[in-house]
């Protein structure tokens, strides 16, 4: 039983795309910054310069392309002493659409570098 919850539990992973990636973190009208190590099409791996805890809703932006920002609301879901996992639990169709676009031309770039890390499997 064991395995066949691991093979379900894989299938469900989504890649996640190594990124370097500045941003910022909102709740109420206190911003602080934060950097996106990794991405995937339902949120991303970060460091910030403040101790995120399991739960919190955060407003959240950063600019992927000149003058082009994805803006969305996020819900730290595991958390540790310098980095945080954080899920897309807001986020709107043109937003989405920004998103994939630049998670495309990230994954394109790495596959075009093969001296690029590779992608690492979600959770």
């Amino acid at each position: 039983m064991r395995e066949a919850i691991m093979v379900m539990h894989e299938l469900r992973a989504e890649a996640r795309i190594p990124v370097v990636q500045r941003g910022a973190l909102g709740a109420g009208s206190e911003w602080f910054t934060c950097m996106v190590l990794d991405m995937s099409h339902n949120g991303f791996l970060m460091v910030a310069n403040r101790q995120l805890e399991v739960g919190q809703l955060f407003d959240f932006r950063c600019e992927l392309y000149p003058g082009r920002f994805l803006e969305c609301m996020i819900e730290v879901r595991h958390a540790d002493n310098d980095s945080a996992g954080a899920m897309i639990t807001e986020i709107d169709k043109p937003t989405m659409n920004l998103l994939h676009a630049y998670l495309e031309e990230k994954c394109a770039e790495r596959l075009d570098d093969p001296r690029r890390p590779a992608f690492r499997r979600g959770n």
